[in-house]
């Protein structure tokens, strides 16, 4: 009997990610109402209905990655931070160049982070940054599904270089009614595309009243937190001298801490400070790209001997799942002197099914099954860098780019083909960007970054 569906993938290889070591050869993915109905083995000729059919015996399809912590419109900073002062820019250039960085400048980095994250192979991000309807906007009219959260703090982040933690009410009551007004006005958007969350910045960046208020609000709205911890030796210095506690025991002490909080980077963690996320059930999103940059590596063994859930993210600037796998499995074989110390297939679920459960979303992202919502990605094997293609996690992991992500699905919609954004104008959204770069490049030599721009014409 001929059964109606919407669209069929079919593909030469499905990494389904549903159960460990599945790799179906001759393959198919049939969605119906944004649905998957089925993910296996093709069905004999004639069984589907399809309104309409994509791939072919040349690709492989995957489920759609999901970035479990990103600031998408972060790529005005990128290079700033990458040599030099390394991680130290983050607060004598970014913290103190990101007030002078106006609105509608945020709405085109926001409109530039969605589009490479599309192009990238994710299908989901959650993020904390600047201006989120901006954000909010640009995932609705693209397709990209986004959790989405206001950066909250109640201090001038453009003085915390210089270690000045002055508290500022009136800021931080201002923020923290943004990002409410914005989680209760966007969550939900798009039939469920965009959810929200509440963004306490850091723990040091949010006073103690200001994170139970945080938190509170998230309670009452039935959302999740989003926060940096333990992402700095400063930050780790300046809570436990205030306080007698890591970062994370402090938000568990103060009851800020549970199961819907995610927690980026636990770089300068403590054991007690882990055995806190172990305890609340808090999750973690794993930046494997950004840590070698600063020289050090969080200890992702202690986290997996808690059993702390945890996923593979970006952070900030360069948004590319298969470097970030790589990179941790680089990462973790070498710290760990052993080649089996983390798999190709466990570095690929952690980027997908693992970085979903991380946002409490395992139930319906992540993996590819009947009943899962259809989020997807289409790689094109047919490349030099890919061939002999032999069809392994390794085969993927290792060997894959982001450019080889020819179609991506969000919800059984098409949302990229041939590498093509269906909706916005690529060359647009990059050409707006580049007209702010003199003067953008001026802001950053003020600060002390980098930039070799010509600012009278770009």
């Amino acid at each position: 009997m001929t059964e109606k569906i919407d669209l069929l993938v079919h593909c030469g290889f499905l990494y389904p990610m549903d159960q460990p070591g599945r790799i179906v050869t001759s393959a198919e993915v049939a969605i119906r109402d944004g649905i998957v109905v089925h993910a296996g083995t093709a069905m004999p000729a004639g069984h589907w209905q399809a309104a309409r059919t994509i791939g072919g015996p040349g690709v492989a399809v995957l489920p759609g990655f999901v970035n479990c912590h990103s600031h998408a419109a972060s790529a005005i900073f990128r290079s700033q931070s990458d040599d030099g002062e390394g991680g130290a820019a983050l607060y004598k250039v970014a913290f103190r160049g990101e007030k002078d960085v106006p609105a509608s400048d945020w709405r085109d980095l926001a409109w530039l982070g969605a589009a490479d994250m599309i192009k990238a192979g994710f299908t989901t991000i959650n993020d904390i940054w600047y201006e989120p309807e901006a954000l909010g906007e640009a995932c609705l009219q693209l397709g990209l599904g986004a959790e989405i959260a206001f950066k909250l703090f109640d201090l001038k982040l453009e003085e915390l270089w210089r270690g000045d933690y002055t508290r500022h009410a009136d800021i931080g009551e201002g923020r923290l009614r943004r990002g409410v007004e914005f989680a209760e006005t966007w969550h939900g958007k798009g039939d469920g595309l965009i959810t929200t969350r509440i963004g306490p910045h850091a723990t040091d960046t949010c006073s103690e009243a200001l994170h139970r208020e945080a938190f509170a609000e998230a309670k009452r709205l039935g959302i999740g937190t989003h926060t940096h911890v333990a992402q700095s030796p400063g930050e780790v210095a300046a809570i436990t001298s205030w306080h007698g506690l890591g970062p994370a025991e402090y938000l568990a002490h103060i009851d800020c801490l549970d199961q819907d909080s995610v927690l980026a980077h636990l770089t300068f963690a403590s054991p007690r400070d882990l055995d806190a996320v172990r305890d609340t059930g808090a999750r973690y999103a794993h930046c494997p790209t950004i840590y070698p940059r600063r020289g050090m590596f969080p200890d992702v063994p202690a986290i997996d001997e808690r059993g702390i859930a945890w996923g593979i993210a970006t952070d900030w600037m360069m948004n590319d799942p298969f470097e970030a796998m790589r990179f941790a499995l680089n990462a973790l074989r070498l710290t760990a002197g052993r080649h089996d110390a983390f798999t190709s297939e466990q570095a690929l679920w952690r980027a997908t099914a693992g970085a979903a459960n991380v946002l409490g979303k395992a139930g319906s992202k992540g993996t590819l099954a009947p009943g899962k919502q259809a989020d997807l990605i289409v790689l094109d094997l047919d490349r030099p860098h890919l061939q002999p293609f032999y069809g392994d996690f390794s085969s993927v992991v290792w060997y894959a780019r982001a450019a080889d992500v020819v179609t991506s699905v969000v919800r059984g919609r098409v949302i990229m083909e041939h590498r093509k954004l269906c909706a916005g104008d690529e060359a647009a959204i990059v050409a707006q960007v580049k007209q702010h770069l003199p003067r953008w490049g001026q802001l950053m030599t003020s600060l002390g970054g980098v930039s070799n721009i010509d600012p009278c014409c770009g």
